[in-house]
């Protein structure tokens, strides 16, 4: 019998490399097709999906070749990345991985909602672009809904929670109110229209949407009784605001320090607060030179309110554990009893054979259909119930306790 596929994931996010690393393998939406294409070029790559935010770049395949691909793939996706930086998860070590990013227990903020989002559109663009089987199919559906279930059934789903809030609670706490202040969000696609809902919630004076297609600036503004205008307005715009935030894909440096007025800013009497959730940044690292009055955060900035984000819900992330193992449990069982599909195949014949073979031997051309009829029920209970052994058993091969030994040992060495 041919080696079954393996799952291999090779990766790195916010816990292995700074916002400075991750930005240099961004993989944009735009450029996932041909992302796509060139892991399914590697020789024993079946199926591959790529998931890129802005915490994470992750490439997920399957093959029966796991070691020299998953090589393959890091020189790929990853070249001239630290070592350190890239991890690398095999068969249950890459599902256990998958389910605790679609249930936000590796993300940034932890239990952000977002990310099954992400994943899914990852899925899509995949399965467009024929480079998503069976196995991930079943995958990203074990994965999704173990995601929706942790939200449901622990504290997790309490709250709102996203890179977006996290990066509104920063600026609030170093402006500290926003009743009159003047924000200008970069961007306006996802992020920026969460940005800009958590920020009419905490009562900002006013709102301003800058994008390079205007028309999408302008239907974000119409959301929110906003202000829109277009890059080439930076200058002006930002000389008005108190509060800057960039949230652009897939763009670097859209921001400037030319586009900052240096005395302007010397006459503030508060600063002015610039947060770049883009990856890559959005905004440049030369900003940051400008001095006192202007506070520039990145992603990497956040780690104080994630930090007391992660305390607050250390609880309801162990509460995760029995539902990931659980549907790691089933995913695994359920893959196992598939992989007998060649034999499982024929077996309804042999029944159907041994039965009429039973029948004729018995009652010959003499059978009543009372009896015929009674003979086809008898073999397809038969067959039903050594089915349900068989499914039974290959969970069994992995026991659910077991299992969850091994999940644990996976986590101390994240």
């Amino acid at each position: 019998m041919q080696d079954a596929p393996t799952l291999v994931l090779v990766g790195l996010s916010h816990r292995t490399a700074p916002v400075a690393v991750r930005e240099r393998y961004v993989v944009a939406t735009v450029d996932l097709p041909v992302t796509l294409g060139a892991l399914r070029g590697i020789d024993g790559v079946e199926e591959a999906l790529v998931l890129s935010t802005c915490n994470r770049t992750e490439a997920l395949v399957s093959t029966t070749r796991p070691e020299a691909v998953a090589l393959a793939v890091r020189t790929r996706l990853f070249r001239n990345a630290a070592t350190d930086e890239v991890y690398e998860w095999h068969g249950a070590q890459a599902l256990f991985h998958l389910l605790r990013v679609a249930a936000g227990l590796d993300s940034l903020v932890v239990g952000e909602s977002e990310v099954l989002g992400q994943l899914k559109r990852a899925a899509d663009v995949a399965r467009e672009h024929g480079a998503l089987g069976a196995l991930l199919e079943s995958l990203v559906a074990r994965a999704l809904h173990a995601g929706k279930r942790v939200r449901a059934e622990t504290d997790l789903g309490q709250g709102t929670l996203s890179v977006a809030r996290v990066g509104v609670d920063v600026a609030r706490r170093a402006l500290g109110h926003f009743a009159n202040k003047r924000a200008l969000v970069v961007g306006a696609g996802e992020t920026g229209v969460l940005v800009a809902r958590h920020l009419k919630g905490l009562g900002v004076q006013s709102l301003c949407f800058a994008n390079r297609t205007a028309q999408r600036a302008s239907e974000a503004a119409a959301e929110f009784g906003a202000e829109a205008c277009g890059l080439d307005e930076l200058r002006a715009r930002i000389v008005a605001c108190d509060l800057l935030v960039a949230c652009v894909e897939g763009q670097s440096a859209v921001v400037e320090r030319s586009h900052f007025d240096a005395r302007a800013l010397q006459r503030r009497d508060l600063p002015l607060v610039v947060l770049d959730l883009s990856v890559p940044r959005a905004v440049e690292a030369a900003v940051a030179e400008i001095g006192g009055n202007v506070l520039l955060y990145d992603l990497d900035d956040l780690s104080r309110v994630v930090a007391e984000n992660l305390r607050d819900r250390s609880a309801a992330a162990d509460a995760a554990t029995p539902i990931l193992v659980h549907e790691a449990h089933e995913f695994l069982g359920r893959r196992a009893y598939q992989q007998l599909a060649p034999v499982l195949g024929g077996l309804k014949g042999e029944f159907e054979t041994l039965r009429d073979a039973t029948l004729d031997a018995v009652a010959g051309a003499q059978a009543t259909p009372r009896e015929v009829e009674l003979a086809h029920e008898l073999s397809k209970r038969l067959l039903h119930a050594t089915l349900e052994r068989i499914k039974d058993g290959a969970k069994r091969l992995r026991p659910e306790d077991a299992l969850e030994h091994e999940y644990r040992r996976f986590l101390e060495r994240l």
